[in-house]
């Protein structure tokens, strides 16, 4: 709880609170692709459980679950996204970097307890997806929360060490 107080504090005051990068994205895009696929199970539920529809049923749910991230800002070196967060913390944060792309993952769970002894949960969660127009070199990525937003940093991979990887 003390981590999340200093969060709250870091983004209150403007300052901004580093969020670990992973160079290898591929269990944030699990965690991306099992959303998508709750989503399209309930889709073809509620859609009368008609086989033979499933891609449809899976574009439907990736177009809900995730969200583009519309501005991917080129500078001479590299790329930036910025994307709000509001009411996210650092901890509830994750962020995924390989050659071709950004996965960001933000979870947040509330628990509260009713006035009448029940107690009730929600979940909150936000998948963001960035492609970069070139290929990018994943361990110079940095990342950190200021004043409810997400600022991810990258670098252009040196075309001339591109297939030393």
């Amino acid at each position: 709880m003390a981590s999340q107080t200093a969060a709250t504090k870091a983004r209150e005051s403007s300052i901004p609170v580093a969020v670990p990068v992973r160079k290898k994205s591929q269990g944030i895009k699990d965690q991306a692709n099992d959303a998508v696929a709750r989503r399209a199970y309930s889709i073809f539920l509620a859609d009368g459980s008609s086989n033979g529809r499933d891609l449809e049923h899976w574009l439907r749910a990736e177009s809900e679950v995730l969200t583009r991230v519309p501005d991917v800002r080129e500078s001479s070196g590299g790329y930036t996204v910025n994307v709000p967060l509001q009411g996210f913390t650092p901890e509830q944060i994750q962020v995924g970097v390989d050659e071709n792309g950004a996965i960001i993952v933000a979870n947040k769970t509330q628990s509260n307890e009713k006035q009448d002894g029940g107690d009730w949960t929600s979940e909150e969660s936000v998948y963001l997806v960035a492609n970069w127009p070139n290929a990018v070199d994943p361990s110079s990525a940095s990342a950190y929360v200021k004043s409810d937003g997400l600022t991810l940093t990258v670098k252009r991979a040196d075309s001339g060490n591109t297939g030393q990887r």
